[in-house]
């Protein structure tokens, strides 16, 4: 899909990326691998960290920022992920920033879709789809069935050990898609609705380094 003390503490050490420790309000604050701070529209809450393993191969951390009804039904998110090779994987981020999207100093992997969550979720509890769902649910959200997401994704270091996403993410259960499916059986977005869902992104995050 196109996300005992000790063992917690160990865990949280093979993170990425070197987070500052205490950034103020609704900035995503990274020092290295990527140098990145994203200040988030103030309109959305900041959750704490979620962190996890995927798999046997990385382990990210994702810094959820919502914006929900009176029902505390989501209606926005934006999602930042950091993700890093976990110490003796030989797997390694490969891809290029095609379809390109400058986005700050760098230029990213940019795509806009459709899907549904609640599917993905039940597919595999506990990859980024099932692990998000579920701690939201838990922070006391109702998360929508489908969203409309814009995404922007790089390669964050030479080597390949690491990259970032971004994610805004917008309900669509009251206006469900209805154009036609891609190989991961997402929905395609229409230019003119791509377009607007990737402008409400770009106010929604804004860039202040790297």
């Amino acid at each position: 899909m196109k996300s005992s003390r000790l063992a917690f503490a160990l865990l949280a050490a093979c993170l990425v990326p070197d987070l500052a420790v205490a950034a103020p309000a609704n900035l995503v604050a990274s020092k290295q691998d990527p140098a990145l701070t994203l200040r988030i529209d103030p309109r959305l809450k900041g959750l704490r960290p979620l962190r996890f393993p995927i798999a046997d191969v990385t382990n990210a951390e994702r810094r959820i920022f919502v914006a929900a009804d009176r029902n505390r039904t989501i209606e926005r998110m934006v999602i930042v992920q950091f993700e890093k090779v976990r110490p003796g994987s030989d797997f390694r981020f490969v891809y290029p920033s095609k379809p390109p999207r400058r986005f700050g100093a760098e230029t990213y992997r940019f795509g806009t879709f459709a899907y549904d969550d609640a599917k993905a979720a039940a597919g595999d509890r506990v990859k980024e789809a099932g692990r998000t769902r579920a701690f939201l649910e838990k922070a006391g959200y109702r998360p929508a069935q489908l969203y409309r997401v814009a995404r922007l994704a790089r390669v964050s270091d030479p080597k390949g050990l690491s990259e970032v996403i971004v994610f805004y993410v917008e309900n669509a259960d009251a206006r469900p898609p209805t154009g036609a499916q891609d190989e991961d059986g997402d929905w395609i977005l229409g230019p003119e609705e791509a377009a607007a869902l990737t402008a409400r992104m770009e106010a929604a995050v804004t860039v202040v380094k790297g």
